[in-house]
């Protein structure tokens, strides 16, 4: 499909756009964009009903959120709507959730602001070229975000219609808006994503109404966030080839996006059975089960009432199966709050789950395939964690149990393993959604550990599933056996 790609892009070349007009497009960009709004006011693109499934952090209620009054956001590029509106829509209106709207175009702002959903409480629009300075008012400064002041940032193919030498500068002014641990949530065009193009130089083309759109390589766009001081949380290119049935016309497509996942459904889930189980017993709950959309699949039962009772709703789910469940929404709460009453429901759950496991710490082993132990301590201290260490009178259990949130105890046995409080929010922490951390426990790491292979060794791990130990034994040999 690449070489395809490769190709036409090829061939485009060929057909260059012309000096005068590129110099034109490349010196007044935003004529193009007020001509292209004053002409399509809110009628060319679509809403994009998709945007929370595709970026949950933004909802207030999801667990990156948790203990935060407030959520407070900036879309760029926000056009007329077609971001703004969806999420709000999704979002309860309890002012928890704030959005800033910006975009190039101050007849895209207009026709936001003048449409009827436009909720002054709840939203700020206005325009701003982000390769410059972010405008200000003295006198209102809520007017627009202010530095370290948002949450989040959402960049749905914007910086792709930046002229390639200043999307640095524009990633620069979006980051500085950001809160420390803030996000920018993107995506954008990949390279080989051929639309109806005109050549102008490497990678940066222009539309049929005159528009720029520039695509990247993942390698480069990483590199660009790196620079103005960004860690990648998660990076992909979704490839897809698109077929017009009835033209026969193919389209290949490539999209880069950056963004946080979520890796807590199933176990999260189980957590909350017993509750699910007694939903399910009632009418009502045998009513989801037999839904045309469920089909008796109890797995997928337990799912959708954790999203809708416990989790950030049922955005990511299709709407046949989010019918199958709010066509029966008030009878499956009134069941939740009878079994709540009962101490039963879910609140009993989450007491319990906190005293039952407040005791438990929670162990990761540093992976030295990735950095040293002393590199891993170093950087953890960096992010303001206090580095405990045993000392020959300290009992382990009264150690561990007694550890502070933001303490981390070195494992007095096992090398290289740590051993932090329990924290829900673990799974999404940097270093172990980067791998530099393995949650493993303790029992999991003395295999390994009590063998102790010497480099070149040939171990065979009859008992693999699932790769704890052969990733244990990987370290210890430095990849060399």
């Amino acid at each position: 499909m690449q070489q395809k790609a490769l190709e036409i892009v090829k061939s485009q070349k060929e057909n260059k756009l012309g000096e005068e007009k590129a110099a034109e497009l490349l010196g007044q960009p935003e004529r193009q964009w007020d001509a292209f709004y004053r002409t399509q006011s809110n009628k060319f693109f679509k809403d994009r009903q998709w945007i929370i499934k595709e970026f949950p952090e933004l909802d207030p209620r999801h667990s990156r959120n948790e203990g935060k009054s407030k959520i407070t956001v900036l879309e760029v590029g926000c056009g007329v709507g077609n971001t703004a509106f969806p999420i709000l829509n999704e979002i309860p209106d309890d002012g928890k959730f704030f959005l800033f709207s910006s975009d190039y175009s101050q007849e895209a702002v207009n026709v936001l602001k003048a449409n009827d959903k436009y909720d002054s409480r709840r939203m700020q629009a206005f325009c701003w070229d982000i390769t410059e300075e972010i405008p200000t008012d003295p006198e209102n400064p809520s007017n627009f975000p202010q530095k370290g002041q948002l949450d989040y940032v959402i960049c749905v193919y914007i910086l792709s219609a930046i002229h390639p030498e200043k999307i640095k500068i524009a990633l620069k002014n979006l980051t500085d808006l950001l809160k420390p641990g803030g996000m920018i949530l993107m995506k954008d065009y990949g390279r080989y994503d051929l639309t109806q193009l005109r050549f102008i130089e490497d990678n940066l083309y222009c539309r049929g109404d005159g528009t720029l759109v520039y695509f990247f390589e993942l390698d480069e766009l990483n590199g660009l966030m790196e620079e103005v001081g960004l860690k990648k949380l998660r990076a992909h290119v979704d490839k897809r080839l698109i077929v017009n049935r009835e033209t026969k016309v193919k389209m290949y497509r490539r999209w880069i996006q950056n963004k946080k996942t979520l890796l807590r459904l199933t176990c999260e889930t189980l957590k909350y059975r017993p509750v699910f189980d007694e939903i399910l017993k009632d009418q009502d709950g045998l009513a989801l089960l037999s839904d045309p959309a469920v089909k008796h699949n109890v797995n997928l039962a337990y799912v959708l009432l954790y999203e809708y009772l416990v989790g950030p709703g049922l955005n990511r789910a299709s709407p046949k199966l989010k019918g199958a469940v709010m066509k029966r929404a008030k009878q499956l709460k009134d069941l939740e709050r009878q079994l709540a009453e009962e101490n039963r429901g879910i609140d009993s759950v989450k007491n319990s789950e906190e005293q039952d496991t407040v005791q438990i710490p929670r162990y990761a082993r540093i992976n030295t395939l990735k950095w040293t132990n002393e590199e891993a301590l170093k950087s953890l201290e960096e992010e303001k964690w206090t580095v405990v260490r045993m000392d020959s009178e300290s009992k382990f259990a009264t150690k561990a149990g007694n550890l502070k949130t933001d303490e981390v105890l070195i494992d007095p046995d096992v090398e290289n393993l740590l051993v932090f409080k329990t924290s829900s929010n673990f799974h999404e922490y940097w270093m172990v959604k980067e791998k530099y951390l393995i949650l493993q426990d303790k029992a999991s790491c003395l295999p390994a550990f009590l063998l102790n292979p010497p480099l070149g060794s040939q171990v065979f791990d009859c008992c693999a599933a699932p790769g704890m130990k052969t990733s244990h034994l990987a370290a210890i040999l430095g990849n060399q056996g």
